[in-house]
């Protein structure tokens, strides 16, 4: 429990904060341009301009810290951890910034990503060598059908990586392996795929495991029985066995295992620290990546950074350190969300705070105060799953189904996705 002089102090921070630094970093251009000629297939977000990234540091108990602070700490360790939103620009206009910081001070890291695949690394090495520019990489890598999140968030740390000569490495594994070895198990990888996945998957330890298994079945009992998508079954009783849990928990061992396993192969490879970049799943509270570069790496010292969104403070050990940055987010569909910090087993709720004339979002009758209660008929547990679900609904050519609550009122209300008719 944090006492509520520091909490005080916190929200005074981030208030500070906001006051401070809502110009952003001015040395870059903005992630996104101002008015995107159409918006993208997964309802990509745009950075809001209050966000500030670089200012708002701080430690592990809240205090500000300043770049000099950073740099020390970065230089004191062999792996760089820093989580993300993977929809929160504001996020990785913070990673940018951080590595900008840390370039400055003289540390040449080496860059991994849970976003790039490990099948894709020689597209990687080229790039790293100049054959490729930034502006290539999309197409190149694929970007859009293999990750799916705007590049153009991405955009400034392949660009810093170009610009200091930092090598970039692909962490992670190809998803229909993932999803194979989730629902089969690694007997079913054909010799070929067994090549590509790591020796072993290191399980989470025993607290790692309870916080996965409770926010699965936070996640199932939150799926409504006249709702559900005709692709789940309904969650088992609690307590009970389940083999979707035991796939789950599979499929997020192996991610962090193969992260783990390709970071230490990384920093082996290329003699450098290696400056991460995933999502705040795989980082927070060590247990992650962190958990099983340890279990590589025993001599490695490792410095998790992570996204604070002010308000309630975050739990200790969480993470080393913390970059604010508030969850308000704007969807390039046009409207601008704010969301809560709901309790747990309660459903997310995202507020719409503005949405703009003329827009996808306002052709289809969404209003500012509306509240999303549920995407594609399953009630929200992240804003990841609006990603999910615009995506999925983009694949099949249908608009985003978005259940809204406005007043006394629940309402269903459909997107047009672009490749739709207006």
């Amino acid at each position: 429990m944090v006492p509520t002089s520091a909490l005080l102090g916190l929200l005074l921070i981030s208030m500070t904060i906001l006051a401070g630094c809502a110009g952003g970093t001015a040395s870059r251009a903005p992630a996104h341009p101002a008015s995107p000629a159409e918006p993208a297939p997964d309802g990509g977000f745009a950075r809001n301009a209050q966000a500030a990234p670089l200012c708002g540091l701080l430690d592990a108990s809240g205090r500000p810290l300043t770049a000099s602070a950073l740099a020390t700490a970065a230089a004191a360790a062999d792996y760089i951890l820093v989580g993300e939103s993977h929809a929160a620009p504001c996020d990785h206009e913070a990673q940018a910034a951080i590595l900008e910081a840390l370039v400055a001070s003289g540390l040449r890291p080496a860059i991994g990503l849970e976003m790039v695949d490990v099948t894709r690394q020689a597209i990687l090495s080229a790039f790293g060598r100049g054959k490729l520019a930034v502006a290539d990489l999309p197409r190149a890598l694929e970007w859009e059908k293999n990750w799916g999140f705007d590049f153009s968030m991405y955009a400034p740390v392949f660009e810093l990586a170009a610009h200091s000569h930092l090598p970039v490495f692909a962490l992670n594994l190809p998803s229909p392996l993932a999803r194979t070895i989730g629902a089969k198990g690694t007997a079913a990888l054909t010799p070929a795929e067994s090549a590509l996945a790591p020796g072993e998957i290191i399980p989470p330890g025993e607290k790692a495991g309870k916080r996965l298994s409770a926010f699965f079945q936070d996640h199932q009992a939150m799926v409504s029985p006249g709702r559900r998508p005709v692709h789940t079954t309904p969650p088992p009783p609690p307590g009970t066995d389940s083999p979707r849990l035991a796939a789950f928990l599979t499929v997020q061992s192996l991610w962090d295992t193969q992260m783990g396993f390709a970071a230490v192969a990384a920093r082996a490879a290329s003699s450098r620290p290696i400056f991460i970049l995933a999502g705040s799943w795989h980082v927070e509270y060590g247990d992650g990546i962190a958990a099983r570069i340890r279990r590589l790496d025993p001599e490695a010292r490792v410095l998790t950074v992570m996204p604070w969104r002010g308000g309630k403070a975050p739990e200790s050990g969480q993470a080393d350190l913390y970059f604010f940055c508030p969850q308000t987010l704007r969807s390039r569909l046009g409207f601008s969300l704010e969301s809560d910090d709901p309790e747990a087993g309660k459903p997310l709720s995202v507020l719409i705070s503005a949405v703009e004339p003329g827009s996808r979002a306002e052709r289809a009758g969404l209003l500012a105060g509306d509240a999303i209660v549920a995407v594609a008929g399953t009630p929200l547990s992240s804003l990841f799953d609006l990603h999910t679900a615009a995506m999925e609904a983009g694949k099949a050519k249908k608009p985003l189904a978005l259940t809204v609550r406005r007043g006394g009122e629940t309402l269903d209300i459909a997107v047009d996705l672009p490749g739709r008719a207006k």
